[in-house]
């Protein structure tokens, strides 16, 4: 248990970092902008919800731990927000890429593990929840889904939350039973 929650914590810092460094790269695009205050967004409405996303994605892992860690990715994924405290333009919500969850799975996989694809599933698994809460929540559905390619937003309307969020739930299990099987063939070998 011990051993969960200091993985649960450091993974999630990670993220963390991840999300907030990787929004530094905003600062560089040409297609840069006045950043709103971070402060506005953050209410125990978008925390909560962010979480709920992320768990039902993440449960379909049939781990506790990675549920957890998953919701935790879903939330922190706003950290990217943050370059809005150093009052300079930068391009928005760069975190919110695909891009930035390629990064974020080879990072978290070479620092925990190479083997544990879960954690690396999880990382995107969390980024698609988090897309899928903030179109349903109503007025962020749009994205610089293929930044640093194409710098613009992705506009979609809320009900495409229900793609997002079946993406995630697809990749989570897709992930569980491919290990499910591969433990089974490795328990009769």
């Amino acid at each position: 248990m011990k051993k969960d929650v200091g993985y649960v914590i450091k993974t999630s810092l990670v993220f963390c970092a991840l999300s907030a460094t990787f929004s530094l790269v905003g600062l560089l695009l040409p297609e840069r902008g006045p950043q709103t205050n971070p402060s506005v967004g953050l209410n125990l409405h978008e925390i909560l919800g962010h979480m709920l996303w992320g768990l039902v994605a993440g449960t379909v892992f049939l781990s506790a731990r990675y549920a957890i860690i998953t919701g935790l990715f879903a939330v922190l994924i706003d950290s990217d927000h943050l370059i809005a405290l150093l009052h300079v333009d930068a391009l928005a919500r760069m975190s919110h890429s695909i891009m930035f969850s390629a990064i974020a799975i080879v990072v978290l996989m070479i620092s925990f593990g190479r083997k544990d694809y879960r954690l690396g599933a999880a990382a995107f698994v969390g980024v698609l929840s988090h897309l899928s809460f903030d179109t349903f929540a109503g007025d962020d559905g749009k994205f610089p889904l293929f930044v640093p390619f194409y710098n613009h937003d992705i506009i979609f309307p809320n009900i495409d939350w229900i793609y997002f969020e079946v993406a995630a739930v697809a990749v989570a299990g897709v992930v569980t039973v491919i290990l499910s099987r591969q433990k089974k063939i490795e328990a009769s070998a």
